[in-house]
């Protein structure tokens, strides 16, 4: 009876357990801001987690429709969580979206929700807003973009002309680095069929950007010039930026034009050529100049930094971005390279920019970092600064972004260094079985074996096994024994092993692990020249173990180097392409036999 009473229970009890399993098993997406009120010219970052289980079909993630925001940059991460559960495995897929957004207008800015479509079925996040007042000044680099302006009347033209060619600067006197709009059009009152540049105009002492070009024919537009109308065509417009101080000069363009009216004329092609322009160019001033002041940094600008995760566990790497947006020679911007930071080994950055040609240059130029975090707790990323000169107010200033900190789970520095755990088996107890009395049917087998020819058998068994075991003992003991070749032999087997395998990873397009074969592949080689676990030193502590073994400098260098490519490949295997993975295993395959061939000052002469 107790245990029909406990029936119910028990089944109860499953069916919730079952039902939590389920739930557990359910995609959860959801979306944070770093803030929930700022101004018209700050930022606010929205955080997007997804995590669902990676047995189901995943038909793709849907970003919020952000209409009342600007998206300055975006990132995307992803990891893969495995759990035991009552002894059922389950793996997880982690993504992390992250937005670095600036508000349109004032008001209330709404974030919608993010979508993804998990196993046929939809789930959203929830849905956020951000209260935006008014900015207390112009932020860098928030000048809006004007218009596109009509052609303006040529000052050299006296109205008469069949055909001219017009070269003109948006201003007489700029500054070392300050944008000069330079625009050439084309005016004339016959029908072009033809039109082709002769000479291109020359500006040697300015970095050019080229806004625009004609993609075929002409675009042709009506204007009145002196009181007589003409077709004006725009033909080319160029962005530059002085390189020195002084007076200097764009050569003209020269173009050919054939018209309606002289196209039946032999030679009745017209060539002309724009006039050149002459612009004074202003040295920066040295009054005011930041320390740290790169030339390049003229204009208007604005510096934010973000992060592709807040939390880490220990052995894993963040990734840092610095974003310097605004208005001027973004392709030539400098920001002051990271090269330490407390609590982090930096890796050098990739640069990226992205450049929006209206008729004056904007953008966005990104620093990507990554930092592999040494020390547990809390770090703090300190704010970068960019000091620049702006040439509308004609002052420097300071671009500053805002502090961050990292929360890094459990300590990296006892990664690899520490005793194995000891492995937690589940072994059951002896159990103790009460004493049965139990009868058995007396037989006369002993007898038999006593006194018939089985006696012979049972008693040459045991010695004749024991010498089989003693010579084959003999045998393995002889195979097996350690010797120089033996040790050669299995270290090459093994070299081979991981080249293989470090093979299988680059056809698969699987940088990670490609590196990380290619690394065990040095690590293993040198452990059976050195006799010495390689893989727990240090790089410092590596190079001396080198340099006393009796690698020659530059063996050991060509070592030390390529376990640092292989370590920085590992946690960034986006920055590797195939091209760099078949040239690091030709170098890998180098350095086994280099490994291989170096003269050792303690190893055995055998």
């Amino acid at each position: 009876m107790p245990r029909a009473r406990a029936a119910p229970f028990t089944l109860a009890l499953a069916l919730l357990v079952t039902v939590g399993s389920a739930r557990a098993d359910e995609p959860q997406i959801t979306s944070t801001l770093s803030a929930s009120e700022i101004t018209l010219d700050e930022t606010v970052q929205l955080t997007v987690h997804l995590t669902r289980d990676a047995s189901q079909p995943y038909q793709g993630y849907q970003r919020p429709d952000l209409k009342d925001f600007d998206i300055l940059h975006q990132g995307q991460a992803e990891s893969t969580q495995w759990t035991i559960n009552n002894g059922r495995q389950s793996v997880r897929t982690v993504e992390q979206h992250v937005y670095l957004l600036r508000p349109r207008h004032r008001g209330n800015c709404v974030v919608p929700p993010a979508v993804a479509r998990v196993a046929g079925r939809e789930w959203k996040s929830r849905q956020l807003s951000v209260l935006v007042t008014a900015a207390a000044r112009r932020p860098p680099g928030s000048t809006p973009q004007p218009a596109e302006q009509p052609l303006l009347d040529p000052d050299a033209m006296r109205g008469d002309e069949e055909l001219f060619l017009d070269a003109r600067a948006d201003k007489p006197t700029v500054y070392i680095g300050e944008q000069l709009l330079v625009t050439w059009s084309l005016y004339t009152r016959a029908d072009i069929l033809r039109y082709r540049a002769v000479t291109e105009p020359k500006h040697e002492d300015f970095w050019s950007e080229d806004l625009f070009s004609p993609p075929g024919s002409l675009s042709w537009t009506r204007q009145t010039v002196k009181g007589q109308e003409f077709q004006a065509a725009l033909l080319l417009k160029k962005a530059l930026f002085p390189l020195r101080s002084g007076k200097l000069t764009v050569t003209p363009l020269e173009a050919e034009a054939t018209t309606l009216q002289t196209a039946f004329w032999a030679g009745g092609s017209a060539v002309r050529a724009s006039r050149p322009i002459a612009v004074e160019v202003l040295p920066l001033p040295a009054q005011g100049r930041p320390e740290g002041f790169e030339s390049a940094n003229v204009g208007r600008f604005e510096v934010a930094a973000m992060l592709d995760k807040t939390q880490v566990k220990a052995g894993d790497a963040v990734t840092l971005r610095l974003i310097v947006r605004g208005e001027g020679n973004l392709k030539n911007v400098k920001l002051r390279k990271i090269e330490r930071l407390d609590g982090f080994k930096v890796y050098e950055p990739t640069v990226a920019e992205h450049v929006e040609k209206g008729d004056l240059v904007r953008g966005d130029r990104v620093w990507s970092y990554l930092l592999l975090p040494q020390k547990g707790g809390t770090l703090a990323l300190p704010s970068i600064e960019m000091p620049y000169f702006d040439p509308h107010e004609k002052r420097y200033a300071i671009a500053r972004s805002q502090p961050l900190t990292v929360e890094v789970l459990g300590d990296p520095a006892k990664i690899g260094s520490g005793p194995a755990e000891a492995s937690k088996e589940n072994v059951l107890g002896a159990r103790l079985l009460p004493l049965r009395n139990t009868h058995h049917v007396a037989t006369r087998i002993g007898e038999r074996i006593i006194r018939g020819p089985l006696l012979w058998v049972v008693v040459g068994a045991p010695p004749s096994l024991l010498l089989l075991a003693t010579v084959g003992g003999a045998l393995r003991a002889a195979l097996v024994r350690e010797t120089a070749r033996t040790r050669r032999r299995r270290a090459r087997a093994a070299a081979r092993r991981r080249m293989r395998e470090a093979e299988v990873h680059l056809k698969g397009q699987r940088p990670s692990q490609f590196f990380g074969a290619c690394a065990r592949a040095i690590y293993e080689h040198l452990e059976y020249r050195c006799e010495v676990k390689c893989e727990a030193l240090t790089v410092d502590e590596l190079r001396r173990l080198l340099s006393g073994r009796g690698f020659d400098p530059e063996t050991t260098l060509a070592i030390v180097s390529e376990l640092e490519i292989c370590d920085f490949a590992r946690f960034a295997p986006s920055a590797s392409g195939p091209g760099e993975m078949r040239a690091a295993i030709r170098r890998v395959r180098n350095l086994l036999a280099a490994i291989e061939k170096a003269s050792l000052t303690d190893e055995d002469a055998s």
